[in-house]
């Protein structure tokens, strides 16, 4: 009988301290569930640079007209809305508004904070370096980039390839010419560095549907 006193002594505190670590943690998981999928909601260089422009996006796609009269969409958080197309690479991936780790190995992303295609500005554009953008490091000045949307199609020319740190912003922040940035992370296919790689190009035709 002390025996048993002695060993339901010794476990009574191990089993109350596994009864209130399942409490804690069934209190704890709807938060984490929530912190997670807010980490998701990022650009695969840093989540800072959802600050540096303000964010423009609705639940639902809204058609609207432009100070020229021509007609754009701005997507839904997640949504596929246009169609990127490098020949020179041999590269046709759909481009999704806004950015997750989901998002990002079904195709390109766009920053946010960035213009949407057709509106004035900096159209910012984002890919995994070993999937979609494997070889955007190909690219060449004068090389033809095309974005198709439901609403019209938009061609650009590489005009420079630059390389930058990923705690520079600079070249995500708004521009006053109309812009197209692609870039990805650079010099490691394995796993995380601060190296990233950008293609800058310049419009030259945008063809509004009628």
């Amino acid at each position: 009988m002390a025996k048993k006193n002695l060993l339901v002594m010794l476990l009574s505190p191990l089993i109350i301290l596994m009864i209130c670590g399942g409490i804690i943690a069934a209190f704890a998981y709807a938060p984490y569930q929530k912190a997670m999928a807010a980490a998701n909601i990022v650009f695969s260089s840093d989540m800072k640079h959802e600050k540096i422009n303000e964010i423009k996006y609705s639940q639902n796609e809204v058609e609207a007209e432009l100070d020229d009269g021509n007609k754009i969409v701005y997507p839904s958080f997640g949504m596929q809305y246009a169609e990127l197309k490098i020949n020179s690479i041999d590269l046709e991936a759909p481009v999704f508004f806004g950015s997750t780790e989901d998002l990002l190995h079904e195709g390109v992303c766009q920053y946010i904070g960035s213009v949407v295609i057709g509106e004035k500005g900096n159209v910012v554009l984002d890919a995994h370096c070993n999937t979609f953008f494997l070889d955007l490091d190909k690219v060449k000045e004068g090389d033809e980039i095309i974005l198709t949307t439901s609403y019209g199609e938009f061609k650009y020319k590489a005009k420079e390839i630059t390389y930058f740190k990923d705690t520079d912003n600079t070249l995500l922040k708004p521009t006053e010419e109309d812009r197209l940035t692609l870039y990805t992370c650079y010099g490691n296919l394995l796993g995380p560095t601060e190296d990233r790689l950008a293609v800058i190009c310049e419009l030259v035709e945008k063809k509004f549907n009628k």
